[in-house]
């Protein structure tokens, strides 16, 4: 076996991988032995057949599989000893290659590579930091939820303006609130008792017609034009909330670990609860802003023309014109790519199976025992968490994560940040107008305004940690296709399979 290697273009090689028939006739001759040993040919006992039948029968395929085994190690084998980072994957080279099986002799296999292109990283740029900060309506608005959730139950004779009231609407049960009623709604049922009857316009008694569609249970339908959908309203039960008072028995309840016993100490647990609430937001738009001046300030020089090829070898609805269109797009992806490997490798990043086992350990911690001592749940979450490490793929997104968490903690350190905050309006003002679409990144979601999500005290139904993509890589085009990925160095010391 003979193997050379010599430059071509830049940083394009050419890797020949000679394999004589001394190589691999030894190879071939055990496997048709092996063969022999199991083959079913018509005529002769099993482990009987003439070897010259059997060579006859496998031969070829045999020799096939066993140099083109021998060529692909020996070729990831000279790549690895000498310490050789490539860029995608070798391609072969059709016309300088010498390959016959009908006529098995010498082999030559000529394979191209690119050398991944060396470059540099100026952090000494700045990027923006946002934190959105919880506002005092905000605060008191998830305050009084915490104060319902442990407040006296009630059923009332009448109904009050913040009651819950079960009815009977043409004969199905039904439900709703009287905060969700506009004014001629409240007038029409506040006061009335079990057993009443309204007959209302439904469509005109809500301050959202969404709530009439749960009112009859046809949410995935729309609201019928000029239909005002009278119906008989018959009131089946009263339902009422007297929220808890802020005193020590709330306290016990509400934090049984005796961490919180104030209503200081409890308002600034809102605010932050609130504010972590929002910081999937703000930190994917560090992230993208980050990459966003990265692939702006980072020169790399690529080998266009390999690239080229690899993707039209590759990617077989791929035509030279179409190709042409779209490589600005792939060049900005792999561009990415290549700044992350080398930020992982510079940094020696690397995510244990300690690291996601944590994660989902504080993810169940935080989602569904924030009441309980964690000494106290520990079997519950141990058993959580063996579970949840069985599905790989969702541990695979997990890892995924992590890895960009750490990613973005390099960059924070290295880039020189300008810390700003505000409001959730501030934070919209300050990312209108940014250009994201162009960047390898997550696609940015307008954050909607939300309440503070009431947490069932220890709910466990079906529960799975969520993966809340901080900078996601570009691996598709606009319209879909799959991307060739740039050789990755993350490391790991989990199995992922």
């Amino acid at each position: 076996m003979n193997i050379k290697n010599e430059k071509v273009n830049g940083d394009v090689q050419e890797l020949t991988i000679e394999i004589t028939k001394e190589d691999y006739a030894g190879k071939v001759e055990t496997a048709l032995k092996k063969y022999r040993r199991t083959a079913q040919v018509p005529g002769f006992r099993v482990g009987n057949a003439p070897m010259a039948m059997i060579k006859k029968m496998y031969e070829k395929s045999v020799t096939y599989d066993e140099v083109n085994n021998m060529m692909s190690q020996e070729l990831y084998k000279y790549l690895s000893d000498n310490k050789i980072d490539i860029m995608l994957e070798p391609i072969p080279v059709e016309e300088k290659s010498k390959v016959d099986f009908d006529n098995p002799d010498n082999f030559v296999f000529v394979y191209e590579y690119a050398l991944q292109p060396q470059f540099d990283i100026d952090f000494n740029k700045q990027v923006t930091n946002f934190k959105i900060t919880a506002s005092q309506e905000e605060i008191d608005n998830l305050v009084n939820q915490m104060q319902r959730r442990y407040g006296e139950y009630t059923s009332p004779e009448e109904v009050g303006e913040d009651d819950y009231i079960s009815a009977k609407i043409d004969d199905k049960d039904s439900f709703f609130f009287t905060k969700e009623l506009n004014e001629k709604g409240r007038k029409a049922f506040i006061g009335k008792k079990v057993n009443d009857t309204v007959h209302v316009a439904l469509r005109q008694i809500f301050e959202d017609e969404k709530n009439v569609l749960k009112v009859l249970k046809i949410v995935d339908q729309q609201l019928e034009e000029g239909n005002q959908y009278e119906y008989d309203v018959t009131i089946t039960s009263i339902g009422r909330i007297t929220p808890a008072e802020l005193n020590e028995d709330f306290f016990k309840k509400a934090y049984p670990d005796g961490n919180i016993t104030t209503k200081e100490q409890l308002e600034k647990s809102c605010a932050e609860q609130i504010e972590n609430q929002w910081k999937d937001y703000t930190d994917r738009q560090f992230m993208n802003d980050a990459i966003g001046v990265l692939l702006d300030s980072v020169n790399i020089e690529f080998p266009d023309e390999f690239i080229k090829r690899y993707i039209l070898l590759t990617q077989k609805d791929m035509t030279a014109e179409k190709l042409e269109e779209k490589y600005a797009d792939y060049q900005k992806s792999f561009k990415w790519q290549l700044i992350e490997n080398k930020l992982v490798k510079d940094n020696n990043i690397s995510v244990t199976q300690d690291d996601v086992k944590n994660y989902v350990r504080n993810f169940f911690m935080t989602n569904y025992f924030s009441n309980f001592k964690e000494e106290d749940v520990k079997d519950r979450l141990d058993s959580l968490v063996n579970d949840a490490m069985k599905k790989k793929e969702d541990v695979k997104n997990i890892y995924d994560q992590l890895y960009d968490v750490k990613i973005m903690d390099v960059l924070r350190k290295n880039f020189i940040i300008v810390e700003k905050s505000g409001s959730y309006e501030d934070f919209i003002a300050f990312t209108s107008g940014k250009e994201t679409e162009e960047k390898p990144a997550a696609k940015k979601k307008a954050p909607a305004k939300k309440k503070a999500a009431e947490k069932a005290e220890g709910e466990e139904a079906e529960a799975k940690p969520k993966r809340t993509t901080r900078a996601k890589k570009a691996e598709t085009t606009a319209e879909g296709e799959e991307k060739p990925k740039a050789k990755t160095t993350r490391k790991s010391t989990k199995k992922e399979e």
